[in-house]
Protein backbone atom coordinates (compact mmCIF):
# COMPACT_ATOMS: atom_id res chain seq x y z
CA UNK A 1 0.00 0.00 0.00
CA UNK A 2 1.35 3.71 -0.71
CA UNK A 3 2.98 5.85 1.83
CA UNK A 4 0.56 8.75 0.15
CA UNK A 5 -2.78 8.86 -0.10
CA UNK A 6 -5.88 10.87 -1.03
CA UNK A 7 -9.47 10.12 -0.39
CA UNK A 8 -12.32 11.89 -1.33
CA UNK A 9 -15.79 11.40 0.68
CA UNK A 10 -18.63 12.66 -1.06
CA UNK A 11 -22.26 12.84 0.69
CA UNK A 12 -25.40 11.16 -0.85
CA UNK A 13 -24.02 10.76 -4.35
CA UNK A 14 -25.28 8.44 -7.00
CA UNK A 15 -22.03 7.41 -7.73
CA UNK A 16 -21.50 9.52 -11.18
CA UNK A 17 -17.55 9.18 -11.54
CA UNK A 18 -18.06 11.08 -14.59
CA UNK A 19 -19.15 14.40 -13.49
CA UNK A 20 -16.31 13.59 -10.58
CA UNK A 21 -13.83 13.34 -12.69
CA UNK A 22 -14.53 16.27 -14.92
CA UNK A 23 -14.48 18.46 -11.49
CA UNK A 24 -10.84 17.19 -10.84
CA UNK A 25 -10.01 18.10 -14.35
CA UNK A 26 -11.23 21.88 -13.76
CA UNK A 27 -9.70 22.00 -10.66
CA UNK A 28 -6.28 20.95 -11.97
CA UNK A 29 -6.00 22.45 -15.06
CA UNK A 30 -6.56 25.82 -13.22
CA UNK A 31 -2.95 25.28 -11.59
CA UNK A 32 -1.46 23.31 -14.96
CA UNK A 33 -1.60 20.03 -13.25
CA UNK A 34 -2.45 16.58 -15.33
CA UNK A 35 -6.07 15.74 -14.50
CA UNK A 36 -5.61 12.42 -12.10
CA UNK A 37 -7.16 8.83 -12.27
CA UNK A 38 -10.22 8.56 -9.66
CA UNK A 39 -11.81 5.48 -8.57
CA UNK A 40 -14.62 4.36 -6.33
CA UNK A 41 -12.80 2.67 -3.02
CA UNK A 42 -13.80 -0.67 -3.34
CA UNK A 43 -15.48 -2.92 -0.70
CA UNK A 44 -15.36 0.23 1.87
CA UNK A 45 -15.65 -0.80 5.44
CA UNK A 46 -18.87 -1.12 6.94
CA UNK A 47 -20.23 2.12 8.56
CA UNK A 48 -19.31 4.57 5.79
CA UNK A 49 -22.53 3.80 3.52
CA UNK A 50 -24.58 3.76 6.95
CA UNK A 51 -22.86 7.02 7.79
CA UNK A 52 -24.32 8.14 4.09
CA UNK A 53 -21.07 8.53 2.23
CA UNK A 54 -19.12 7.23 -0.70
CA UNK A 55 -15.31 7.28 -0.92
CA UNK A 56 -13.48 7.62 -4.14
CA UNK A 57 -8.92 7.52 -4.09
CA UNK A 58 -7.22 10.36 -6.19
CA UNK A 59 -4.16 8.64 -7.64
CA UNK A 60 -1.64 10.03 -7.08
CA UNK A 61 1.90 10.35 -9.07
CA UNK A 62 5.11 9.25 -7.13
CA UNK A 63 7.02 12.14 -5.03
CA UNK A 64 9.85 13.16 -6.75
CA UNK A 65 13.24 14.58 -5.34
CA UNK A 66 12.76 18.00 -3.97
CA UNK A 67 15.23 19.02 -6.50
CA UNK A 68 14.21 17.22 -9.65
CA UNK A 69 10.97 20.05 -9.43
CA UNK A 70 10.73 23.46 -10.32
CA UNK A 71 9.86 25.11 -6.64
CA UNK A 72 6.51 26.99 -8.62
CA UNK A 73 5.33 23.79 -9.48
CA UNK A 74 2.56 22.69 -7.67
CA UNK A 75 1.79 19.09 -5.85
CA UNK A 76 -1.07 17.42 -6.85
CA UNK A 77 -2.09 16.98 -2.83
CA UNK A 78 -1.73 21.15 -2.63
CA UNK A 79 -5.14 21.45 -3.95
CA UNK A 80 -6.89 19.00 -1.50
CA UNK A 81 -9.30 22.03 -0.26
CA UNK A 82 -9.84 23.17 -4.24
CA UNK A 83 -11.21 19.75 -4.43
CA UNK A 84 -13.64 19.63 -1.59
CA UNK A 85 -14.64 22.54 -2.51
CA UNK A 86 -15.27 22.38 -6.18
CA UNK A 87 -16.76 19.13 -5.50
CA UNK A 88 -18.74 20.24 -3.00
CA UNK A 89 -20.05 23.15 -5.26
CA UNK A 90 -20.94 21.18 -8.07
CA UNK A 91 -22.85 17.99 -6.23
CA UNK A 92 -24.45 20.43 -3.92
CA UNK A 93 -23.27 17.71 -1.25
CA UNK A 94 -21.19 18.06 1.87
CA UNK A 95 -17.35 16.83 0.80
CA UNK A 96 -14.22 16.02 2.93
CA UNK A 97 -10.94 15.39 1.28
CA UNK A 98 -8.21 13.70 3.07
CA UNK A 99 -4.35 13.59 2.04
CA UNK A 100 -2.01 11.32 4.37
CA UNK A 101 1.73 10.47 4.04
CA UNK A 102 2.53 7.99 6.27
CA UNK A 103 6.17 8.16 5.86
CA UNK A 104 6.84 11.77 7.31
CA UNK A 105 3.39 11.28 9.53
CA UNK A 106 1.63 13.98 7.81
CA UNK A 107 -1.58 14.41 7.15
CA UNK A 108 -4.30 17.50 6.19
CA UNK A 109 -8.02 17.21 5.74
CA UNK A 110 -10.79 19.56 4.78
CA UNK A 111 -14.35 19.69 4.62
CA UNK A 112 -16.82 21.27 2.78
CA UNK A 113 -20.56 22.23 2.44
CA UNK A 114 -22.30 24.13 -0.45
CA UNK A 115 -22.84 27.54 0.68
CA UNK A 116 -20.70 27.18 3.90
CA UNK A 117 -17.44 28.05 4.68
CA UNK A 118 -14.48 25.04 4.18
CA UNK A 119 -12.65 23.80 7.21
CA UNK A 120 -9.34 22.47 7.39
CA UNK A 121 -6.94 21.02 9.52
CA UNK A 122 -3.35 19.70 8.87
CA UNK A 123 -0.53 17.87 11.62
CA UNK A 124 -0.26 14.32 12.67
CA UNK A 125 -2.01 11.39 10.53
CA UNK A 126 -3.44 10.56 14.03
CA UNK A 127 -4.68 13.64 15.09
CA UNK A 128 -6.07 14.11 11.48
CA UNK A 129 -7.30 11.44 11.59
CA UNK A 130 -9.61 11.71 13.94
CA UNK A 131 -10.92 15.34 13.14
CA UNK A 132 -11.66 13.74 10.21
CA UNK A 133 -13.89 11.00 11.29
CA UNK A 134 -15.72 13.22 13.54
CA UNK A 135 -16.34 15.33 10.45
CA UNK A 136 -17.82 12.55 8.52
CA UNK A 137 -19.62 11.49 11.81
CA UNK A 138 -17.68 7.52 11.89
CA UNK A 139 -15.16 5.57 13.93
CA UNK A 140 -11.39 6.66 13.39
CA UNK A 141 -10.85 3.37 13.28
CA UNK A 142 -12.52 2.79 10.02
CA UNK A 143 -10.17 6.01 8.78
CA UNK A 144 -7.22 4.22 9.95
CA UNK A 145 -8.25 1.01 7.75
CA UNK A 146 -8.68 2.70 4.74
CA UNK A 147 -5.89 4.74 4.93
CA UNK A 148 -3.10 2.94 6.90
CA UNK A 149 -4.38 -0.86 6.40
CA UNK A 150 -2.72 -4.21 8.19
CA UNK A 151 0.33 -3.16 10.66
CA UNK A 152 -0.52 0.89 10.42
CA UNK A 153 -3.98 0.17 11.68
CA UNK A 154 -2.75 -1.81 14.29
CA UNK A 155 0.15 0.84 15.11
CA UNK A 156 -2.39 3.84 15.39
CA UNK A 157 -4.39 1.92 17.55
CA UNK A 158 -1.54 0.88 19.98
CA UNK A 159 -0.46 4.63 20.44
CA UNK A 160 -3.94 5.67 21.30
CA UNK A 161 -6.05 3.67 23.62
CA UNK A 162 -8.36 5.74 22.86
CA UNK A 163 -8.95 5.77 19.23
CA UNK A 164 -12.06 6.35 17.82
CA UNK A 165 -13.70 5.42 21.01
CA UNK A 166 -15.43 7.92 23.57
CA UNK A 167 -13.75 5.91 26.48
CA UNK A 168 -14.39 7.88 29.76
CA UNK A 169 -10.60 9.62 30.90
CA UNK A 170 -9.53 8.32 34.11
CA UNK A 171 -9.13 10.72 36.75
CA UNK A 172 -5.67 10.34 36.99
CA UNK A 173 -3.32 8.52 34.83
CA UNK A 174 -1.12 5.49 35.15
CA UNK A 175 2.96 6.07 35.25
CA UNK A 176 4.13 5.09 31.87
CA UNK A 177 5.92 2.08 31.75
CA UNK A 178 8.30 0.94 28.53
CA UNK A 179 5.59 0.60 26.18
CA UNK A 180 4.22 4.13 26.76
CA UNK A 181 7.60 5.37 26.66
CA UNK A 182 8.35 3.96 23.46
CA UNK A 183 5.64 5.11 21.68
CA UNK A 184 6.33 8.81 23.57
CA UNK A 185 9.36 8.41 21.72
CA UNK A 186 7.91 7.06 18.52
CA UNK A 187 5.26 10.25 18.38
CA UNK A 188 8.26 12.71 18.98
CA UNK A 189 10.04 11.08 16.16
CA UNK A 190 6.75 11.29 14.40
CA UNK A 191 6.19 15.21 15.26
CA UNK A 192 10.00 15.83 14.04
CA UNK A 193 9.35 14.62 10.70
CA UNK A 194 6.18 16.44 10.18
CA UNK A 195 8.04 19.48 10.91
CA UNK A 196 10.52 18.49 8.27
CA UNK A 197 7.94 17.38 5.55
CA UNK A 198 5.78 21.27 6.14
CA UNK A 199 9.60 23.19 6.03
CA UNK A 200 10.58 20.88 2.90
CA UNK A 201 6.94 21.93 1.20
CA UNK A 202 7.63 25.89 1.72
Amino acid sequence: MPHRRLLLFLADVEGNLTALRQTLKRVCEAVDLPTPEVKWVETPPDGLADAGWHAAEVALPPAPGRKARKSEQPFLEEQLDAMAQAISQDFRERTLGIFVDREHSYARTCVSGPGRPSKAVEGEVLDVMRQAARWLDVETGLLARMLGGGNTARNLLAAAVDFGGDAAVPSKPPEPDEDDRFVEAKLAQARAYMEQYRSARK
